[in-house]
């Protein structure tokens, strides 16, 4: 599997907030699976391809790197990360990909694809995270690929793993599961801060959770 980050373990200080919105969070995390693609390769009833023609613009699949939102095999993660591949299924056109960037749309990105497409299993309970999440006031937030992200002053190993509408960022403990989601309780939270990594760190609830699939 690919590292999308690298850290050190380190001793993290403890981080007791109230949650915000703790008047609602009584209400479980909706957890959504769509299935935007069919086993075939084509978009699924309902959905329409984005068709990409630049070569230059191609995605790398070789790898056996599971989407983290993906709930069934054979549903990649390709870089490079600036193609924001980060759920794609084999098409049925030779040599390209359909994509699913926000799995609340039903649009799929079909792009050219270069070199092979790894067969791969889903990711480990561990290590699977939505691709979007649905804060309870609405705001909306995607699964970070790679790049350059802040530092959080007031605990400086903590990463960013979701980039928000509204809050800055979510930000995760080193190593922690589900992209530092706590889905401990019935109502998921996570810990959102601004970007610059400067401000307080507040505990928020998860209304939605987005997962992908493969339509039958």
């Amino acid at each position: 599997m690919r590292t999308r980050f690298l850290l050190s373990v380190v001793a993290t200080a403890s981080l007791v907030l109230a949650c915000p919105d703790s008047a609602s969070a009584t209400s479980a995390t909706v957890r959504v699976v769509v299935r935007p693609v069919t086993a075939g390769g084509v978009p699924a009833p309902g959905y329409h391809a984005v068709v990409n023609r630049r070569k230059s613009d191609a995605v790398d699949c070789r790898s056996a790197d599971p989407s983290p939102g993906a709930v069934d095999r054979d549903i990649e993660w390709c870089t490079p990360s600036a193609a924001y591949a980060i759920a794609c299924w084999k098409a049925a056109t030779a040599h390209r990909v359909l994509c699913s960037r926000d799995p609340r749309s039903q649009r799929v990105y079909s792009i050219p694809r270069d070199g092979g497409f790894a067969t791969t299993d889903v990711a480990s309970k561990r290590n699977l995270s939505p691709i979007v999440l649905i804060l309870r006031d609405g705001t909306v937030c995607f699964i970070r690929d790679g790049g350059a992200w802040g530092q959080l002053q007031s605990h400086p190993k903590w990463y960013g793993t979701y980039s928000c509408d509204q809050h800055g960022d979510v930000w995760s403990r080193p190593y922690a599961a589900h992209d530092g989601i706590d889905e401990s309780q019935p109502a998921w939270t996570v810990h959102t801060s601004p970007s610059s990594g400067n401000g307080s760190v507040t505990v928020r609830t998860v209304a939605k959770a987005y997962f992908v699939g493969t339509h039958a």
